[in-house]
């Protein structure tokens, strides 16, 4: 898909997010509310009455009597009685596993002796995705391999070695491992142990990893790049990519892959970005290209992603073929401000040489020439990084170029170009029916940001005139750092590079 396709379907995102506010703001439709509220109410409650009246019962005890019948024995399914004890019936009127579009499992805990864990509403455990024991809410339970008990009562029920459980509550959310999770749990009982595996939908795992991985507070720009980045990293580490397919799970929660926190981290900032980015990744030649990231990947230059390369003289002629270079001088560059197009000037000839190529005769990491100049016996290039191998996107970069303007698109495209300098996003599949279209939109021009050493782009005559500028005013040369504000967020530092 074009990128500024991909691009369009944000912007419709954010726009959608604005009507919806004006929506909630409107009087009228409060109004209107008010006067049908009985009729509204009466309606949700026939709704819940028909749910619970279709869904299968649990004893109190949480046992089940199974019986089968002719219609159900032809369709290959199990009908279900409860010998109704005590308080009466459990109504179970929800699934194991929430509506997800692209499942994804987080092994929590591994092999351990025990799993402690609660439901806040009335859950039940399925095998095969049939309820076979109620959960209490509020109630602590303990899992152990091919057992979960009721601590309050000691009341147990027996787990298969050979199937997976699911531990559920039809608002999808649980407590397990000391926090409160998204989804279900998935219990699978071994011989040395029993493993906890949370599922849910890869979009509501990003709500916990993205605030986990980089402050809420900072810029909604760079918080959009952060989760492009994570859902890239575990799309491409789902299933066959998963380093932990032989545990029964994709990814682990912490930075052996992303910092994952669960409900407790998320924020209305980073759910948004999440949100008006949702199924976009990062595409290498059709594939998932990995978002590698780091919190600081080096100094101020390389946290922007720019090296630079000094090539002596005498190595540019013999590579371009001309004599006693003058001049080294960028032509024409492309919409990433990447040299597209470079004349290489002789004493006495020039030539026109293609800027990737050039990068390519000069062993360059990536096409993205940004600035060439004479340095001695030297010409030294300026050029981005290549930014999709393990050191990948500076979090703080990132968000030191958002607060000069920079869109998230932009940002990527410092660290996760191709080798011909281009950025390619796609969209997960599954997704592309809940990514709006929208017709084309011109970006906005990046501001030149400058840091310590420099902008990234800036001509002698540019430096020359801002020194003038300033001595004239008496102040001393702005500097601004290739950072932002510190964060308190100590996951951030080494997520998604142990791989």
């Amino acid at each position: 898909m074009p990128l500024h396709s991909i691009i369009d379907k944000v912007n419709e995102s954010e726009d959608r997010v604005e009507r919806l506010k004006r929506l909630r703001e409107d009087t009228s439709l409060l109004r209107l509310a008010k006067v049908y509220k009985r009729q509204l109410f009466g309606a949700y409650v026939a709704l819940v009455t028909l749910a619970l009246a279709a869904g299968p019962q649990l004893a109190s005890n949480g046992r089940t009597n199974v019986y089968t019948n002719a219609a159900a024995d032809a369709k290959g399914t199990t009908s279900k009685s409860t010998a109704v004890a005590g308080g009466g019936p459990t109504i179970i009127a929800f699934t194991p596993y929430p509506p997800m579009i692209y499942p994804t499992r987080i092994g929590l805990q591994t092999r351990v002796s025990n799993i402690r864990l609660v439901v806040w509403t009335p859950g039940a455990v399925f095998i095969d995705n049939r309820p076979v024991f109620a959960l209490k809410p509020q109630m602590v339970y303990s899992l152990s391999p091919g057992k979960i008990t009721e601590l309050a009562t000691g009341q147990s029920f027996p787990l298969p070695f050979d199937r997976r459980a699911t531990v559920a509550a039809p608002d999808y959310r649980i407590w397990a491992n000391n926090r409160w999770w998204r989804g279900s749990l998935e219990a699978i009982s071994l011989s040395n142990g029993i493993t906890a595996v949370n599922v849910l939908d890869l979009e509501d795992y990003l709500k916990g990893v993205v605030p986990s991985e980089m402050p809420s507070s900072w810029q909604p720009e760079a918080l959009k790049c952060q989760a492009v980045a994570a859902r890239s990293y575990a799309v491409a580490h789902l299933g066959a990519g998963s380093k932990w397919k032989s545990e029964g799970f994709d990814l682990v929660p912490d930075v052996r892959d992303q910092a994952y926190k669960g409900l407790a981290a998320e924020a209305a900032s980073t759910n948004l970005a999440v949100w008006l980015t949702r199924g976009v990744i990062l595409q290498n030649a059709n594939r998932v290209k990995a978002g590698f990231y780091r919190a600081w990947v080096g100094d101020d230059m390389e946290n922007l992603n720019i090296r630079k390369t000094n090539v002596p003289k005498s190595q540019l002629e013999k590579i371009t073929g001309v004599k006693d270079i003058v001049g080294v001088t960028v032509m024409q560059n492309d919409a990433q401000q990447n040299a597209r197009a470079i004349q290489v000037i002789g004493a006495k000839n020039s030539r026109p040489v293609d800027g990737v190529i050039l990068a390519k005769w000069l062993g360059l990491a990536t096409a993205g020439i940004l600035d060439i100049r004479e340095d001695g016996n030297t010409w030294c290039f300026t050029y981005r990084g290549p930014g999709n191998g393990a050191r990948g996107m500076s979090q703080h970069g990132a968000n030191t170029l958002a607060q000069h303007g920079w869109k998230f698109d932009q940002i990527l495209k410092q660290y996760y170009q191709d080798n011909d300098g281009m950025l390619r996003l796609g969209i997960v599949p599954g997704y592309m029916q809940f990514v709006p279209a929208m017709a084309g939109r011109k970006m906005p021009k990046k501001e030149q940001l400058t840091f310590s050493k420099g902008s990234i782009v800036e001509t002698e005559g540019d430096a020359s005139a801002k020194s003038k500028a300033e001595a004239e005013k008496g102040e001393k040369p702005e500097a601004t750092s290739g950072s932002g504000k510190a964060s308190n967020n100590n996951n951030s530092n080494n997520s998604s590079t142990n791989n």
